[in-house]
């Protein structure tokens, strides 16, 4: 099974272009940390209430990434809140992105092109070998999105993220989005986990924004 980060990633993959691709560029990379939580919960390795985020269990995951992640945030007592991880945690971003798409190009998903651009710049693209654990993430989403059960807590942890980070207008149709929005804010509050992590990445991105204003 895929991790929630690698999902997050092959989501934001161009099936068309192999380019990486989202609405919301801060979102994006705050929503790799967002995944990284989500992943630690979902291994039953850290915890959130109202107040905080909590580690209940160090004992590493064996997935190189989410252990290096753990063991920083068991060194980081000091830091308390959701919020608090996901600042700390945005300074890796660059690596929990490129450590996804080796993962996803060494299981064959993605394939790894480079060319260059005016024979100067580098131009790296992942253009999809297998496109059916894409289809697979998608099909839950829109599933999650557009019918009135209950999905499982895994899918409704993806919902959130993706919200976040702008990639769910790549699922579904404007139409369906606009129409869904409801059921899609009460998909992101039904865990606390979830509506914590949405809440801070959509706060730290306005936040980045509106700072990125200011100096413009």
């Amino acid at each position: 099974m895929l991790t929630m980060l690698e999902e997050v990633v092959l989501l934001a993959v161009d099936e068309r272009t192999g380019c990486l691709r989202s609405t919301r560029e801060f979102g994006t990379a705050y929503a790799l940390v967002g995944a990284v939580f989500f992943d630690l919960a979902l291994a039953r390795k850290i915890d959130t209430d109202t107040e905080g985020i909590h580690i209940i269990d160090r004992t590493p995951v064996g997935n190189p990434t989410l252990d290096r992640a753990l063991e920083r945030m068991s060194r980081r007592p000091d830091l308390k809140t959701v919020r608090d991880w996901i600042e700390e945690l945005f300074l890796d971003r660059a690596d929990l992105e490129g450590e996804a798409l080796a993962s996803l190009t060494t299981a064959g998903i993605l394939r790894h092109e480079k060319s260059k651009l005016l024979w100067i710049i580098d131009v790296e693209r992942f253009p999809l070998v297998d496109n059916q654990p894409q289809q697979h993430v998608k099909t839950r989403l829109a599933k999650a999105i557009l019918t009135d059960g209950i999905p499982d807590t895994r899918d409704i942890m993806l919902v959130s993220v993706a919200e976040a980070c702008g990639l769910l207008g790549y699922i579904v149709s404007d139409a369906d989005l606009k129409a869904r929005q409801e059921r899609i804010r009460v998909l992101t509050g039904l865990e606390t986990i979830s509506r914590n992590v949405r809440d801070a990445i959509l706060g730290l991105d306005q936040s980045v924004r509106a700072t990125t204003a200011r100096m413009a």
